[in-house]
C-alpha cells in the first residue's frame, strides 16, 4: 500500500477504538498526517483503497468491524436527544458570569453516545476565577439534579465537568499535546461563549494541526452562540470579583478532591477530572493496532 493508503488506515484504526466508522469526508477531515492533504488527491486514493478497508451505508471500517455501522446509527439517534438536553442546561449555566465558554466534549461531541452515557462538558472561565466558577457550576448542576458525582453508576444525561481552563492560560501544557488531546480539542462542539473566547482557545492550541492538519478548515467555519449578559449577571459579576471568594472556594474544594484523588490534574488555572487515564489507554491501544497492521 502507498503512503496515502497508510494514512487512511491509520485514521480508521484510531476511530475503530471508539466503535466509530467514518464517512469519506470524515476520514479526510480527521486524517492523521503531518501536513495537509488536498481533497482532490485524497478522493482519488479513497476510491481505490480496498486492502483492509470495507464499506457499508457510506461508512468505512477495518476488517471484521461491520457491526459498528449499525452501532453508530443507533448512537447518533440517542446523541441527538442528549444534545437537546445539554444545550438547555448549558444555557442556564451561563447565569454564572465567570463562565466564558462551554462546549461538549467526549463521545457526544461526535454524536457517538449511548443512552446510558453522561454528558462531558469543557469550560473556559474568567481569569483567576476557576475555583469559584467550579463551585457555582456544581451548585447549579446539583440544584437541577444533573450533576454526575464521583462513583455514581446511573449517569445517563448527568453532566460531568470534564475540564476547566483559565482564559489567561488557554494553551494546553506540552504533556497534553498528543494525538488523543488533538482529537478532543478538534472534536469539541462549541455551544455558547462570551467575548469570542473559543477562537482564542483554538489559536492558542494550533499544535493540534501537527496531528490533524485537515481539520483546520472545518474549525474555522464553526459558529458559537454569543451570550449577552443580563442585569442580574452583571450584578453577580461584581460580587464574584471579591478576592476572598476564590481563596475559600479553592480551599473548600481541595479538601474533598485530595481525599479521593486519582489521575486528576489540579492547578489554579487548569482542572481535569479523569479518574481513569483514558489518554494513555487509548494511545496504547492505538499503537497496538498500528503494530498489528505493520504501520508503526
Amino acid at each position: 500500500m502507498d503512503s496515502s493508503e497508510k494514512l487512511i488506515i491509520k485514521t480508521l484504526l484510531y476511530s475503530d477504538i471508539f466503535d466509530f466508522p467514518l464517512s469519506e469526508e470524515e476520514i479526510w477531515k480527521y486524517l492523521i498526517c503531518e501536513k495537509n492533504v488536498s481533497e482532490k488527491h485524497f478522493a482519488n486514493r479513497i476510491k481505490k483503497i480496498n486492502s483492509v478497508v470495507f464499506r457499508k451505508n457510506n461508512y468505512l471500517f477495518t476488517t471484521n468491524r461491520e457491526s459498528i455501522v449499525k452501532k453508530r446509527l443507533k448512537r447518533t439517534k440517542e446523541s441527538k436527544i442528549k444534545l437537546e438536553i445539554a444545550q438547555k442546561i448549558i444555557r442556564k449555566l451561563f447565569l454564572i458570569p465567570t463562565v466564558m465558554f462551554i462546549g461538549i466534549s467526549g463521545n457526544l461531541s461526535m454524536l457517538n453516545s449511548e443512552k446510558k452515557d453522561d454528558i462531558d462538558i469543557f469550560v473556559i472561565v474568567k481569569k483567576n476565577k476557576i475555583w469559584i466558577t467550579r463551585f457555582f457550576l456544581i451548585a447549579m448542576l446539583k440544584f437541577m439534579g444533573v450533576y454526575r458525582k464521583r462513583g455514581e453508576k446511573e449517569v445517563s444525561n448527568k453532566i460531568c465537568l470534564n475540564m476547566l481552563v483559565d482564559e489567561a492560560n488557554l494553551k494546553l501544557s506540552p504533556n497534553l499535546q498528543n494525538l488523543y488531546t488533538a482529537h478532543e480539542v478538534s472534536q469539541l462542539m462549541p455551544i455558547r461563549e462570551r467575548k469570542g473566547i473559543y477562537k482564542k482557545f483554538i489559536e492558542s492550541n494550533s499544535w493540534i494541526y501537527d496531528f490533524l492538519p485537515n481539520i483546520k478548515e472545518e474549525i474555522n467555519k464553526r459558529e458559537v452562540r454569543r451570550h449577552t449578559d443580563k442585569f442580574f449577571e452583571k450584578l453577580f459579576s461584581v460580587i464574584m470579583l471579591i478576592p476572598s471568594l476564590e481563596f475559600f472556594a479553592r480551599a473548600f474544594q481541595l479538601h474533598f478532591i485530595n481525599k479521593n484523588k486519582t489521575s486528576e490534574t489540579v492547578s489554579n488555572n487548569f482542572l481535569a477530572f479523569h479518574p481513569r487515564d483514558y489518554k494513555s489507554e487509548i494511545l496504547l491501544q492505538y499503537n497496538k493496532s498500528l503494530l498489528k497492521y505493520g504501520l508503526s
